[in-house]
Formats: C-alpha cells, structure tokens, sequence
C-alpha cells in the first residue's frame, strides 16, 4: 500500500514522541481500509544545517512535522533554522503572551472544521501547553484562522489555537492534540495523512517519482534513519523477547528454597544481615504492607560493591572493605553498567526450580533473586540528558568519597511475600572453578557460593526460623532537629524566578526543592529507620548502607519511578499533588475530594503523565503504551497524593538499565520539558548538587526485571551527617505560601518524631541580589545565564 516519509523535528520537548502513537492509530480506518504506513524518524533541531537539511533530508520527505518545545520561535538558540517552516515566523506572525497562561489544563477547542480539524465535533476538549501565542489580532493574510478557545476571564476575546495557509498544505495547533487528555488527536492525523496523500499522488501529483515513491513501500533512506533521535519510532506490533538456544551455559546459576513462614522481617535482617557485610547490607522493606505495590520485601548483604563519580569519571569495586580495583571510563557509566548487566543475565540462564515459583502470584511481577542493588543520584542527569552539557572538574579537586551512584551486589536474597507471609532464599551458585564475574573486578574471593555452602546457610536461616522470636535489641537515638537551607522568605523569591520562566516559555513546571540538614556523631542509623518505617511507612521503603563511604539511606518513599516485570512489561507511577491527611474523617474526605478536582494539582500530573509517555517511546513501541489508572487519589500514613500509572512493553533489545537511563532522572523531580527544566533548575538552585535525592533507589535482578522509586521522604546519612530533600512542582498557578507549607509537610513526613524540620530566620542566598519591584523586594532573574550555560 505504500508509505508516507515523515520527519519529526524536536526541539529537546518532552512531548514530542507522544506524536508516534497518534501515527500508530492512522494506519486503518474506521471502515477497516488499509492505508500506507508512516515511515517515521525524529531528529533534533540543532542537529543539521539549514543548508545539509535543505539538500541531503528534505527532498526524500513527503511531511514534516514540528514539535512543541521551551523558549520562542523568535530566538534561534530554541528554533534554529525552522523560523524557515514554522507556520507562525515564517510569515510575520506576531507572538505574545497568552492573555491566560494555561500549562497541563483542559480548554474547549472550537474550530472551522476545515483541513486537519474536518470531521470533528464543533467542540472537543484539547490541552494547552502555552504562555505565548500567535496574536489573533494580527494574523499575516497569507493564513487564516482554523481554530480558538475563549480567555476564562473575559468570555468574549478569542484565543487563537489553529492555523492554515491558504493555499498550501501548512497547518499549525497551539494546543497539544497528543495529550492524553485531548480529544480527536488520532482523528487529526488522519486527516494530516489524506492531506499528504492528496497533495502526493491524487489531487496534483508533481511527478510521477513522487507518486511512485510514496505507493511503494520504501522507507526512508538509512542516511537519515541514522540519525534518529528516538530507537523505537517503529509503529508495529509489541515484541516479547524469546530465550536465545545459542546462548552458552553459564558458570553460574540460580538456587532457590522455599522455607516457608516465619519471623519479621525486622528480626530476619537484624539476625542475618545487619552488620555481617563489612561492604553494607540492603532491605528494601515494602513496609506499607496493605499497599498493592508493597506485596515483596528483600533482604541481603553485599558481596562486593560498585561505585561510580560524574565527576572523576571513575568506577570502583570494594570487597572486604577495601577498594579492590579503579578504572576511568571511556563510555557513559548507564553504558558501563548495561554491559555489566547483560554479563549477569548471561550468568543466570538456567531456570529456577518450579517449588521456589508461586505459579498465581509471581508469574509477571517484577522480582528480585540476585543483582544489584542501590542508587542512582540526581546529578547521574550528566550523562543521561541528550544535550545536557556537563564539564567534569579536575580529578585532583575531586573527593575519593564522591560517589553519584552505588549498587551492592546481592549474592544472597531473602524474599518475604508479604501477603502469604512465605520466605524464599535466592542465591547465586557456581558451577565449577569458574569465576568471570569475580575475575573482571579483581575480586579477592569467589563471587557466588557452592552447593554446601548453600546448603549450610539454608540451615543456619532455618534455626533462626525455628527458634522462638525474640527481636534483638536496638538502643533508640534520638533524631537531631533538621535545619532547611532555605527559608520561607528566600524560597518564596525562587518560586518568583520559577514563574518568569513559566511566564516567558522557558517551561511548563519546574520541580523546585531545597534541603534539610542536621549533624549527629552519635545517631544510629538503623534505629533512625526502625522509627521511620512505623511512623510513615510507605511501599517502597528501604534501609541500604554502604560501607565503603560510610554512607546509609533511609527511604518511606511512595513513589515508583520504574518497574520491569518478568514479561517485560514497564511500569511508571509519577506523583504529583500532596495534602496532608486530618485526623477528622470528615475533614479528611473533603481533602481527598480537593485534591481530585484541583486544577493546579491535575495540570502538575498531566504535566508529567505527558511527559513520562513520551520517556517511554524511547524503550518501548508506541503501541504499547497505556494509561491504566489516570489522576487516582492514593493516601499514605501521612499524606494523600494524585498518582497517575503508565506501563508499557519494553523492546527486546533495551536491558533494564537502558531502560532506567532513558528515563532519568525521573520526571516527577524535574518538571517539562525535562532538559530545559533541569538547567533552569540548575541555576535556581544555585548548582546545588541534589545527590541521592531525586534519583532513584531499587534493584536490577539478574533475571532482567527491575522496580525502582523515587528519592523522596529520605533521609541520607554520610558519616555524622544527615540529609533530607524536599521540594514541590511549581507552575504559573502556584502560591507561594502554599507551595513552602508542601515543603514542610513532605519534610516533617519524614523529620517529625524524635526530631522535626526547622527554618532558620536567614537562609542561603544562591539567586543574587535582592532588588526591589513594586515595593517588594526579589532577586535578578537567572534565566538567561541558564539558557547559555
């Protein structure tokens, strides 16, 4: 039937490859007709010449399609060369400020009904992203008006949302019909595609080559698929990966023992984990039992760890409490550790036993038997942002403990179930002598066990089973009182500079945080956890410590960032929107009923709904990806939050630690378009680094599944110090006042108990000089040195 050559220009927008999935449903119509497929590829904008594009691109192209994205058309560090193809610029159009900034809201689109909006219903709903706009006032003759909506505060002015040109196949929305909460976005284009057949091959085909190239199925020339921005633009069907018959048998494989009931998870790891690793130990605790997303918890120790520094640019093994081996790496550390990855997955091809499976319950969840476990840091962005641009200090200036990740490998796991209450043992056996995993990083004994040594362990958790439960004691420590690095005065101020960029189009929302921090010599980590987990117990809650640079997490996140599952099926559950929970029930269901219909707290999930839609084209085929549960009202021991779950088929070819670079850092922590919303942060923030916070926290199992959250409610102990992020999405409808009683509500979460979150009169300044503005004082706005940096 043919194929349609489409090129998709993006301009670093974390939208953009939501546009494949509109692709995906124009390829059969309503009466079941076949059309030509779309041949697709995206590049960025900043990629080519207008002079290379002009020659060796676009004459093989039937459309091209132009993405959304931060800044204005009229500034060419954000347009580049398509001020030459932009609907609006190229023919003088006049850009100004929406008379209503909408960003993640839903608008009545009200339209002609001509070119790419025939067919559609008069009104229909459709989300804008905008603080500029084409001036409806001032439209160039050569185009017209094909769409508008109405400003909320004055019901009789319109605001334009469509164009057309006149008499050439050029068609322009300001809202966004790829939103999954817009309406008729199929429907659109699939009148964009009779638009191009039309022009090609029915109505006034230039030549027969142009007819001929778009009827036969020809894709687009490799040159360009080359260059495409995004792996998975293919529109076909989902692939599940099938086991590889040539694959070699490994040393190494999988033993597992079902042992069956038996104490708490709390009495099983101070038993037979805490402190018997002199490189850490790791419980990733599921405390928030009730929660659906809290059915596994994970106790180990580590056999060896690694570390890795953005900044020295090393990775480091420690076994034994000792650095056993140092490299510099020559590729991105997420590189690095794919490869590592696929070596163990390569270790572990034989099936496990059919008794260690629970054949209704297991079969699809994402689960831990050995890997890796630990953090990827916030500042891990260096290396995972296409355009991000990040020049490493000297390594001499460098501090050996500087880590921005660490992950403990977990030789041996024990897996409670906490519905059935049942124990599982998972270890990682050597088959012979053999041991190449142990051989690449120096280790200076065997990484994996024997049989009797499987044997003798299984054992000794079977006596600790069987003896009566008497829980070891634990000495309480008291929590030292937080200190936050910013105040409500100096926070407020950088909500402002927040919201200029907003209103100039800089970004949508942009997730602002500060930090809390106290110092204690005498804290004991592990008793600050035990109090955690009871007070805010959340389903992703974790205690891991690294022994290496004295450095110990202690997590009640709600949040899952990533999840892979054993069919390969990618899970996301950004949260956007708090309240606190109120001890009144009736006050409390009044809350809960607030939070679901504010339009603020919506516009923030949307925001990263959006966005995290788009995260995933770059694992997963768009067809796969879906949006089972949308703006749910989930509450926590503490808190109520709007949750949103995405999921999706993860591409055979994309390893779990591809899949959690492709999407880092998690978009909750950042706001959109995520590489734009990162530098201004950077600035907003004064290059404060946020470290553990804002990254993620889970395990990579040998198997290939993975389950990682979001960093937040957490503390983080290095040495005698304490650490606790919080933060907020801030949008151009956030208050400021508001926005700082989140953060201490979110920060008390965790603080509160023996200690609490305090605010100091004066706080680190990191925006520059206060002026003074209509008889308020703010600071200079940073935007632009973000923008160049």
């Amino acid at each position: 039937m043919g194929t349609i050559k489409v090129l998709i220009i993006d301009h670093y927008d974390s939208y953009t490859n939501n546009i494949l999935q509109l692709l995906q449903g124009t390829q059969k119509g309503h009466d079941g007709q076949s059309y030509p497929e779309w041949s697709v590829s995206i590049i960025r904008f900043d990629q080519f010449s207008w002079d290379h594009f002009k020659s060796e691109i676009l004459p093989h192209l039937d459309a091209i399609i132009l993405s959304p994205g931060p800044g204005t058309p009229q500034r060419e560090a954000d347009f580049g060369f398509n001020a030459r193809l932009g609907i609006g610029t190229s023919f003088g159009a006049n850009i100004i400020h929406a008379p209503n900034i909408k960003h993640g809201q839903i608008c009545q689109i009200h339209h002609r009904g001509t070119g790419i909006l025939s067919g559609l219903p008069q009104k229909f709903d459709g989300v804008r992203y905008n603080s500029l706009v084409l001036d409806i006032e001032d439209v160039p003759p050569e185009l017209q008006v094909t769409a508008w909506t109405y400003d909320p505060e004055n019901p009789s002015k319109k605001v334009l949302m469509g164009l057309q040109h006149r008499e050439r196949p050029v068609f322009g929305t300001q809202w966004h019909p790829e939103s999954v909460c817009s309406a008729h976005g199929k429907q659109i284009l699939s009148n964009f595609r009779d638009i191009v057949l039309d022009f090609w091959v029915t109505s006034n085909p230039r030549n027969q080559w142009t007819k001929r190239r778009v009827l036969e199925n020809a894709t687009l020339p490799e040159h360009i698929l080359q260059q495409n921005a995004v792996e998975q633009t293919g529109l076909g069907k989902a692939l599940v990966a099938e086991a590889d018959p040539a694959r070699p048998v490994s040393p190494y494989y999988v033993k597992s023992a079902r042992i069956g009931k038996g104490p708490s998870a709390e009495i099983v790891f101070q038993t037979l984990f805490r402190g018997r690793s002199l490189d850490g130990e790791a419980w990733l605790d599921s405390a928030k039992v009730r929660d659906s997303h809290s059915r596994n918890s994970y106790l180990s120790w580590a056999s060896f760890t690694v570390s890795y520094s953005t900044k020295s640019r090393h990775v480091s093994f420690y076994q034994h409490g000792k650095n056993i081996k140092s490299e510099r790496l020559s590729v991105s550390y997420w590189s690095w550790l794919e490869q590592f990855q696929q070596e163990i997955i390569v270790a572990n091809t034989e099936t496990l036993p059919s008794e260690s499976l629970n054949q209704e319950t297991d079969v699809g969840q994402p689960l831990l038997q050995v890997g890796l476990i630990g953090y990827f840091g916030y500042e891990l962005k260096r290396e995972s942002l296409p355009g991000y641009q990040f020049t490493p200090p000297d390594e001499k200036d460098v501090s050996l403990k500087h880590s921005d990740s660490e992950q403990l490998f977990a030789n041996t796991v024990l897996r409670l179930d906490n519905y059935t209450g049942e124990w599982t043992l998972f270890s990682l056996i050597r088959r012979g002598e053999e041991d190449p995993i142990g051989n690449a990083i120096g280790a200076s004994s065997k990484i994996g066990i024997d049989e009797a040594e499987f044997d003798l362990y299984l054992n000794r958790v079977r006596e600790v089973f069987d003896a009566p439960p008497s829980p070891p004691y634990v000495e309480a420590h008291p929590l030292p009182n937080f200190v936050a690095l910013d105040n409500e005065a100096s926070y407020s101020n950088t909500i402002w500079a927040a919201k200029e960029a907003i209103k100039e189009g800089e970004t949508y929302e942009l997730t602002l945080t500060t930090k809390f921090k106290a110092k204690s010599p005498e804290v004991d980590p592990y008793s600050l956890y035990l109090d955690l987990r009871k007070r805010n117990p959340a389903p992703y809650s974790a205690y891991i410590h690294f022994a290496a640079h004295d450095k110990t997490i202690l997590s009640s996140s709600p949040e899952r960032f990533i999840s892979i599952d054993s069919n390969g099926v990618a899970e996301m559950k950004p949260i956007k929107g708090t309240l606190a929970v109120d001890s009144d029930p009736v006050e409390d269901e009044r809350r809960k009923h607030q939070l679901a219909t504010d339009v603020k707290e919506l516009a923030e999930n949307l925001m990263i709904v959006d966005l995290i839609r788009s995260d995933l084209h770059n694992i997963s085929p768009p067809s796969s990806i879906s949006v089972p549960k949308l703006l749910h009202v989930e509450t926590y021991q503490t808190v109520h939050q709007l949750v949103t779950t995405i999921q999706s088929q993860v591409a055979p070819s994309v390893g779990g630690t591809k899949v959690i670079e492709r999407c880092f850092p998690p978009g909750s922590m950042t706001g959109a378009p995520k590489l734009r919303s990162v530098q201004i942060l950077d600035s907003l923030e004064g290059q404060r680094e946020r470290g553990i916070y804002s990254g993620s926290i889970g395990y990579i199992c040998a198997s290939g599944t993975v389950d990682q959250s979001v960093v937040i409610r957490t503390i983080v102990k290095s040495g005698n110090d304490l650490e606790l992020g919080a933060g907020g999405a801030i949008t151009w409808l956030s208050e400021a006042d508001k926005e700082w009683d989140e953060v201490m509500v979110k920060a008390n979460a965790v603080a509160r108990g023996k200690g609490k979150a305090q605010v100091p009169d004066a706080a680190i300044s990191h925006l520059g000089p206060f002026v003074e503005e209509e008889g308020h004082l703010r600071r200079e706005h940073p935007l632009r040195a973000a923008i160049s940096a």
